[in-house]
């Protein structure tokens, strides 16, 4: 029963620790995070920040004066589609997040990762910052947090 016991927990830590944030989404393939790797790292083939700057302004819903941040984790698999893992979400506007995530799930123009000339899956991180009326959009890497 001991054992039984340890294993469940071992499991569990291990599950966790498949994700980066509390917040966290099964609808990707993969459960191995592979941040930013390959010999070239997935990169999205026009201007992302436009993109999801774009999904902020014309959403269903708007936002004023916020200010914080929005983590999004996400995979690029092997044929450029991109699908959000986890999310930390500082803002507290939900519905805003919601959109941003359906945004990112329907983005089919990535680039992947390459290693050894192959595409492969990998994870990265989007750090969306609000401050007053202003968005801006970063990729970060895990060991910021």
């Amino acid at each position: 029963m001991k054992y039984i016991c340890l294993l469940l927990i071992l499991f569990t830590v291990s599950a966790k620790a498949q994700v980066l944030f509390d917040e966290e989404y099964k609808d990707c393939n993969t459960n191995k995070p592979c941040y930013y790797c390959g010999d070239s790292v997935a990169h999205y083939k026009k201007r992302i920040d436009e993109r999801l700057q774009y999904t902020i302004d014309h959403g269903l819903h708007k936002w004023m004066s916020t200010s914080g941040h929005m983590y999004f984790e996400f995979e690029v698999d092997s044929t450029g589609h991109s699908c959000v893992k986890s999310i930390k979400d500082e803002t507290h506007m939900s519905d805003m997040k919601n959109n941003l995530r359906i945004c990112i799930n329907g983005l089919y123009d990535w680039q992947p990762a390459i290693l050894n000339g192959h595409p492969i899956n990998s994870t990265l991180i989007i750090d969306l910052r609000f401050l007053g009326n202003r968005a801006t959009v970063g990729f970060v890497k895990p060991d910021a947090f």
